[in-house]
């Protein structure tokens, strides 16, 4: 069997490279989008509670927002991230990034709605990256003590 210190080291190390490359992805397609989207103004039209999944904690607030399509279309959104006390104000100017393809592709332009995801991952990927360093000054094996014969 291996060393308990290698083992660490191997499924630290996993963990960090599986959400650093998670993170490169988001951040990679957050990018994409960014950069072939348009962007115009909306209105927070009203704010949506979300319930908690947890039965002693209150929910969470995130704002549906209307905006017109440069093809007259109205659209309506509400975006994945949510927050309490609430982010947006009932009436509120906003940004808003579209794929001008498809309009229903919208996202808010604030950081959190853009790079929450791959900041979260990220940062902890960076956690299991320094963890694994660590356990590098770790020894993988203590040398056994050697008895003086009497």
């Amino acid at each position: 069997m291996k060393n308990p210190v290698t083992i660490l080291r191997l499924v630290f190390g996993a963990v960090a490279v599986v959400l650093c490359s998670v993170a490169w992805l988001l951040h990679h397609n957050t990018t994409s989008f960014i950069a072939s989207a348009s962007r115009t103004q909306g209105e927070v039209m009203r704010l949506l509670y979300v319930e908690s999944s947890k039965r002693n904690e209150s929910g969470t607030w995130k704002p549906l927002v209307r905006f017109k399509a440069p093809s007259g279309e109205i659209i309506e959104f509400a975006p994945s991230s949510s927050s309490s006390p609430p982010s947006y104000e009932v009436g509120e100017t906003v940004n808003v990034f579209f794929d001008p393809e498809n309009p229903q592709d919208a996202r808010l332009d604030g950081f959190f709605s853009l790079w929450g995801g791959a900041t979260i991952t990220g940062g902890l990927g960076l956690v299991f990256l320094l963890v694994t360093a660590g356990l590098l000054f770790v020894p993988a094996s203590t040398p056994a003590k050697r008895r003086r014969p009497r």
